[in-house]
């Protein structure tokens, strides 16, 4: 083999593996484009009505006094959990650790750990559809390629039969839904690794290999380029 055949072979083999990445490229940009970001997010299997939520008999000092390493406050939030009215409180200790407390805003006192029930009836009042619950599980640690990462936990993960098996997390430090997991968000999820060729986080979109890729994509298409104007000067001399 001479020396213009493997430059030849070796460009043809790269081509192959840039139009591999460029498809992948391709149909990720076509499924965005064609997909709502807010159903993406699971704003459609949300209940969108408003909910008015009551009001705490307790004072906001009162519920900080029930905080035993209370140092500096971050922010508080006045939630319905249920029927009671809760404050979220995030804030800093002594340790200068950032933590969250929920108190019971007609008590005054530590609100419990959100239990399985719970984060069921949680999520029903949450979701925006009626189907049975299919399964649930405490989620206590998740790897880069979980769909919940990044993510307060514990969590109860409420998963229902129903079309796109919708999956509520409720976090139990929050009392609330953090995130809502379907399979067009799955899709999502998938193509967009692709996407960013971010294949640890999925989310860093100026990572060494897809630096490097558009590096070897710059030079196969000038490469190209100079092939096929020699190749057309060749076939004019003849």
């Amino acid at each position: 083999m001479n020396k213009k055949q493997l430059i030849r072979k070796t460009h043809r083999y790269i081509g192959l593996i840039v139009a591999l990445q460029l498809l992948a490229w391709t149909l990720g940009g076509i499924w965005f484009t064609w997909n709502d970001i807010d159903k993406i997010h699971g704003d459609h299997l949300r209940n969108t009505k408003t909910k008015v939520v009551l009001a705490p008999k307790i004072s906001v000092q009162k519920a900080l006094e029930a905080l035993t390493d209370y140092k500096s406050l971050h922010s508080i939030t006045v939630i319905q959990v249920l029927s009671t009215p809760v404050y979220q409180i995030k804030y800093k200790t002594a340790q200068d650790d950032s933590k969250i407390a929920l108190v019971d805003g007609d008590s005054g006192e530590l609100f419990p750990e959100i239990s399985q029930q719970n984060a069921i009836d949680i999520a029903n009042g949450v979701k925006g559809f009626e189907a049975q619950v299919l399964s649930v599980e405490l989620i206590t640690h998740t790897n880069a390629h979980h769909e919940y990462r990044e993510k307060p936990m514990p969590a109860w993960a409420i998963t229902y039969d129903y079309p796109e098996s919708p999956t509520f997390y409720v976090s139990t430090k929050l009392a609330s839904v953090t995130a809502v997991r379907h399979n067009s968000w799955r899709v999502f999820d998938f193509l967009w690794m692709l996407h960013t060729m971010d294949y640890q986080t999925r989310d860093d979109f100026g990572n060494w290999l897809i630096k490097i890729f558009s590096l070897i994509v710059l030079v196969t298409a000038i490469s190209g380029i100079v092939l096929f104007i020699i190749s057309s000067k060749r076939r004019q001399r003849r």
